[in-house]
């Protein structure tokens, strides 16, 4: 019989994935009490019982915004917002294991008003093969 795997266990494998960025890496979200500039949040949307399980993953890179001038505010950094989703993309599209599959499946970069930053949400599809 098969065993199938949790959303917590795709988050976990996406995580180890991409070890090699440095910044701060979050599982469903930023803990309240921390503020770095830039930093990760992956989280999934429901995960299937079917023997290929399959579910989205959303790679959420963050940075704050930078200070544009006088006239102007703070704005986004695109730079960093550039660098970031880069570095995810790379690590994680087309990932292909005896076990799991990752495909890349979109980006939009999102403002966020409250925290005074801009994300890039990059979608990845996973599927895990159970046997």
């Amino acid at each position: 019989m098969a065993e199938y795997k949790s959303s917590d266990y795709v988050i976990g494998i996406v995580m180890g994935l991409l070890s090699s960025i440095t910044k701060p890496k979050y599982r469903n979200n930023k803990p309240t009490l921390v503020q770095p500039n830039e930093y990760i949040v992956i989280n999934t949307l429901g995960i299937n019982a079917d023997t290929m399980q399959k579910c989205r993953v959303n790679v959420n890179y963050h940075c704050k915004d930078i200070n544009g001038g006088t006239g102007v505010g703070y704005i986004c950094d695109d730079t960093k917002i550039e660098l970031g989703t880069n570095a995810v993309k790379a690590l994680l599209q087309k990932v292909s294991t005896t076990t799991y599959l990752i495909d890349f499946e979109g980006q939009e970069t999102i403002y966020d008003e409250a925290l005074n930053e801009h994300y890039s949400n990059i979608k990845f599809s996973f599927k895990q093969i159970n046997q």
